[in-house]
Parts: structure tokens; sequence; C-alpha cells
């Protein structure tokens, strides 16, 4: 076995999880009993705070993950003395999660989301929920494509036998369109649908990401 410094970086970003990838509070808790208690404060601490938190812990622990994979990769390969043979695939990922990091999944600002929302009486929140329908159904296709790709490497290199495989949840790619079409004709019964399913959006994905993060940890430790 060899010993690749930057496995303890692989280990650490999903040991992370343990504290960064949480459910929050009950939705039907929240909507039912803690929203009328509190006036609606609460909901908008969890609706503004909570949930952009836990969204960015994720984006800035997936982006770790990420970079410690392909360090790894590096070093595991220049070991093997077979870093030639894959160094143009090991570039092509680097790009690909860079581009996606500036590009499309970025950490949403929540002091500015909250002055705008308040400067534009509310409307700015409409904008938020679109990232926020959106910001999920990127990363998850990220995962799908860099686990694509990095099985490919690994399998190269003989680190795995068989590709890591992570299943695209379809139902996430929602037509924000649509919905908002659909509170508008429902007079705003819609948006409490939207809502719980964006409430609780990241408890259905969490079971996918941690199943892949596990097969390539496993890997790692036993390459």
């Amino acid at each position: 076995m060899i010993q690749i410094p930057s496995l303890q970086k692989i280990e650490r970003s999903i040991k992370e999880r343990r504290d960064e990838d949480a459910s929050l509070v009950n939705w039907w808790l929240l909507i039912l009993v803690l929203t009328p208690l509190t006036l609606g404060v609460y909901y908008i601490y969890v609706y503004l705070f909570k949930r952009t938190s836990r969204v960015n812990a994720f984006i800035v622990r997936k982006k770790a993950y990420y970079e410690s994979i392909l360090e790894f990769t590096e070093q595991y390969s220049s070991e093997k003395g077979s870093y030639d043979s894959i160094r143009t695939e090991v570039s092509d990922l680097k790009d690909l999660v860079n581009h996606r990091f500036s590009n499309e999944i970025k950490e949403i600002n929540v002091l500015l989301t909250l002055l705008f929302s308040l400067l534009t009486l509310g409307i700015w929140c409409w904008v938020y929920q679109y990232k926020m329908n959106r910001i999920w159904n990127d990363l998850q296709k990220l995962e799908q494509d860099f686990d694509d790709s990095i099985s490919k490497v690994w399998i190269k290199l003989g680190i795995l036998k068989y590709p890591v495989n992570f299943a695209l949840d379809r139902s996430k790619n929602r037509s924000y369109g649509l919905n908002l079409l659909l509170t508008i004709i429902t007079g705003g019964l819609w948006y409490y649908v939207w809502d719980y399913k964006l409430h609780t959006d990241p408890d259905s994905l969490y079971k996918e990401f941690h199943s892949a993060e596990d097969t390539i940890l496993q890997a790692a430790r036993a390459a």
C-alpha cells in the first residue's frame, strides 16, 4: 500500500459531512408551529440563514473533496510512474471542477440576499428561490460527471475495478417558470409545495452523495 499524503484530505472532507450535511428542522413543525409562534421570524431565519448556510457549507466541502481526489490521483500515479498516461484526463477534470464552481455553483451571500429582498419588498426572494432550486441539481450533475470521469482514470490506474455509480435524481430538475406559474394560479398555495421540496431536497440527495464518497474513500485506502 502506497502512503499518499492527500488521502488524509479526502478523509477530512468526508468526516466534515457529519456536521455539515445535516437535516434542518422538520418542515411541518416549521410551518405549522414555529412560524405562527414567532410571527414568521423563525421561518425567515430558516429560509435565508439555515438553508443558505447548509448549501454554502456543502459547496465548500465538495470543492475541497474533488480537489483532494485529484491531488491523490496525481500523487498515486506519480508513485506508480504512470502520471503521463492520465495527465490529460486529470487536467480536464480540474478544468471541469473549476469551471462549475466559478460559473455555475456559487455560494449565496445571505446578507446581500436579505438586503435586496428588503429593498425590493420581497421580490428578490424569487431570485433566491431560483438559485436554491438550481444549485442542488447542478451539484448532483457535477457529482455524476466527476464520478464518471474519475472512475475511468482510477480503473486505468488499477485503483478501481468498477465505476462509481451516482444516480441522478431527475425530479430535482424542476422548471422554475412552471413552479412560479402554479404559485400564481393557486393563489400562493403551490408555494408551500415548492418550499417543502426545497427544504427537504438535500436530505434525499445526501444518501447518494455519501455512497459515492464512501466508495471513493474505500478504494483510495486500499490503493
